[in-house]
């Protein structure tokens, strides 16, 4: 196998929550060392939120950690005592990362004197990322806020529901995965100009304009039209049916769309309708979408007598897009999901076996470095002795100091 293609790239990783964190996860995955900086004082969110392992809710147990900071190290730093932000200069200087990443609110790097242009002055060759809400200037930039406030902000929670209710908002934190895509784009081309160049880069990325990406239609079509495009439940202007239909089974559902008059042809051949097509009332798109109400009616009559995997294997074999709307358990047996290896069991000192998420994308000449998720701290010994060549005495003092954060210092501990 030949070596990883981010072999020898080295990552400062100062952020939380999703967003950077699992950019540079990614580069983990493929060969670069990650080091991750948090406290035991105030834990990330990666710790504290979603499914936990074996129903316990202690921050090694997250899910979230599982799967976004992977292929990391951690260490624990009290970044609120000067000696433990020594700790983080020190770290540039000596082992001299090619990446450093944050996600604060802007001017907390600056207030502990590890902002861009304090990293900089020691090492002017630095990436420097920042990402947050809303960019690190301008009117609104002191705004705090997460994935599911970029949701609404961007308009996504606008479009999302049906025409005669309220907004019925996103299940998930959705605008965190626009900006982890730009960011890893940002990423990678500042590493190819450092390598050609030797020169650093700031990059200051908006969650916000990120996903302002995913929004071109409605965009578009108020710039050009003047129309605020509002919720239209499943449906689309373009293709009727477009919808999610009931199958056999509890809760079983299949997404089907008919995008011109031949596939629409195709169709009701496949439901063994084909007089449907000749029904003055469905014969053309605009027909179609005039009774979709009617049209929606039939196709759910039929679809209730198969199963959803049925409906998707005769659609697609006559090449209509359907597809089973997957639940959680048949995401992890989908057999394309498997072929590619996206989960993979790896064992956790803590919990067990975990099954772990790899990297969307596969290098056809580079393997990947795929491990496990760092427990909060495990690394604090190794990146200080290795990467600093501190001694064990030295350690233990930063531990009595309460530089470097322990269990003890865990909420839960009484603290």
């Amino acid at each position: 196998m030949n070596q990883s293609i981010f072999s020898g790239i080295r990552v400062l990783d100062m952020a939380t929550a999703a967003t950077a964190p699992l950019a540079l996860r990614w580069l983990g995955d493929y060969g670069a060392t990650v080091v991750k900086v948090e406290t035991h004082l105030r834990l990330d969110v990666a710790r504290m939120g979603g499914a936990f392992y074996q129903g316990i809710t202690e921050p090694d147990h997250s899910g979230y950690q599982m799967w976004w900071n992977a292929s990391k190290y951690s260490i624990t730093l009290n970044l609120d005592k000067p000696e433990a932000r020594d700790l983080v200069k020190s770290l540039l200087v000596e082992w001299r990362p090619h990446i450093m990443a944050e996600s604060f609110r802007p001017g907390v790097m600056k207030k502990w004197g590890l902002d861009y242009d304090s990293v900089k002055a020691v090492r002017p060759d630095i990436i420097y990322y920042s990402t947050c809400l809303e960019g690190q200037s301008g009117p609104h930039s002191q705004r705090l806020g997460y994935g599911p406030a970029t949701n609404n902000m961007s308009g996504l929670g606008h479009l999302a529901g049906w025409p005669d209710r309220a907004p019925s908002g996103m299940p998930i934190a959705y605008g965190d995965f626009p900006s982890t895509g730009t960011g890893s784009i940002a990423l990678v081309s500042a590493l190819i100009r450092q390598r050609r160049t030797g020169r650093g880069v700031y990059i200051d990325q908006s969650q916000y304009e990120a996903n302002l990406c995913i929004l071109a239609a409605p965009l578009m079509e108020y710039s050009v039209n003047g129309r605020v495009m509002t919720r239209n439940g499943n449906r689309l202007g373009r293709a009727a049916p477009h919808g999610v239909y009931p199958c056999m089974g509890t809760d079983r559902w299949v997404a089907i769309a008919v995008f011109n008059d031949d596939e629409w042809r195709r169709f009701c051949r496949v439901t063994g309708h084909p007089e449907w097509a000749e029904d003055a009332r469905f014969a053309t798109l605009l027909a179609r979408k005039r009774n979709e109400d009617a049209l929606d009616r039939l196709v759910a009559e039929w679809s209730r007598g198969h199963t959803a995997e049925e409906v998707e294997a005769m659609m697609q074999a006559e090449g209509v897009a359907a597809n089973v709307v997957e639940d959680n358990r048949d995401i992890y047996e989908d057999s394309q999901l498997q072929h590619y290896g996206q989960f993979r069991d790896i064992a956790h000192p803590v919990v067990g076996v975990v099954r772990s998420q790899t990297a969307p994308f596969r290098f056809s000449k580079s393997g990947d470095t795929h491990f496990r998720a760092p427990l909060l701290g495990e690394h604090n010994h190794y990146v200080l002795s290795e990467f600093l060549g501190m001694s064990d005495d030295e350690i233990s003092d930063l531990y009595a100091a309460g530089i470097v954060t322990s269990e003890v210092d865990l909420p839960s501990a009484g603290k």
